[in-house]
């Protein structure tokens, strides 16, 4: 699949399904990358045009070597579509692909056919969080130990009993060829703690689906409530017995709520 290049960039991004359908574009959280919406692209591909990319400083995209904002992020995935001739879309953004999909229907609402929230907050959480505990972990060797806490919190207890589920995660990072530097990581953390759209999400008119995991702690659940409560034609779906990647961790669930919410719009 190619690359394009737009701006600073050389985005890596991918294109699934066939071209006369809706374009549903996919937008991965912190660290990830499209390979993080494996579960999802085979599904959702069968009805809808998949668009799926590496942030900046993310997989295959470019690292940069400058700060940025989820601004920057938000006006990258709207050069991307330019550049790839897409009007408007179905727009899913997940975790940190979800604090960029927000700005990206406040900056861009004619693009916006819908919204999906997955597992995400309307502004960073004022003083420590896990942010600050893993700019420094993933400084420090060996890095499993950054994996490791990083896991701990995107699963919940149940699945992480699982150690061959652990086991096989921790050797795919270790060893996945396109390995996110510890720079690059920070530069991401520092563009999400000075994300804040609290007072604009009333600007987003697309219908908007804001779906959690009823058991996730980094972006609990009730921040899902007061996205909802400020988007004014929105609605809310807690998914059961999962955490924060509850993509990962509920695909066939996940799955069902997104296209159910994409056959109404």
């Amino acid at each position: 699949m190619p690359t394009i290049k737009v701006g600073d960039l050389d985005i890596y991004y991918e294109i699934h399904g066939e071209e006369n359908r809706v374009p549903l574009v996919l937008i991965m959280g912190l660290t990830g990358d499209i390979m993080g919406w494996m579960f999802q692209i085979p599904e959702f591909s069968k009805k809808y045009r998949v668009i799926a990319f590496d942030n900046r400083d993310a997989g295959r995209t470019t690292k940069t070597d400058v700060s940025y904002t989820i601004e920057t992020c938000a006006q990258d995935t709207y050069n991307l579509l330019v550049s790839l001739g897409i009007e408007k879309a179905h727009i899913l953004g997940a975790s940190m692909g979800g604090m960029i999909a927000q700005t990206f229907a406040i900056m861009h609402p004619e693009m916006v056919r819908s919204l999906i929230l997955a597992c995400t907050i309307p502004r960073a959480s004022k003083g420590l969080s896990p942010l600050t505990l893993w700019k420094e972990l993933v400084k420090v060797e060996p890095r499993e130990l950054f994996l490791k806490d990083m896991l701990v919190r995107t699963f919940t207890p149940e699945t992480l009993e699982n150690m061959e589920f652990v086991n096989a995660s921790l050797k795919w990072y270790l060893e996945y060829p396109y390995p996110q530097p510890p720079e690059a990581f920070i530069r991401q953390c520092n563009a999400i703690e000075k994300f804040d759209v609290t007072t604009r999400l009333k600007e987003i008119v697309a219908p908007t689906l804001v779906i959690v995991g009823e058991r996730d702690t980094l972006t609990p659940v009730w921040y899902s409530e007061e996205i909802v409560s400020r988007i004014p034609n929105s609605q809310l779906k807690i998914i059961p017995g999962c955490a924060h990647a509850l993509f990962l961790e509920k695909p066939r669930e996940f799955n069902r709520a997104v296209l159910d919410f994409l056959e109404k719009h």
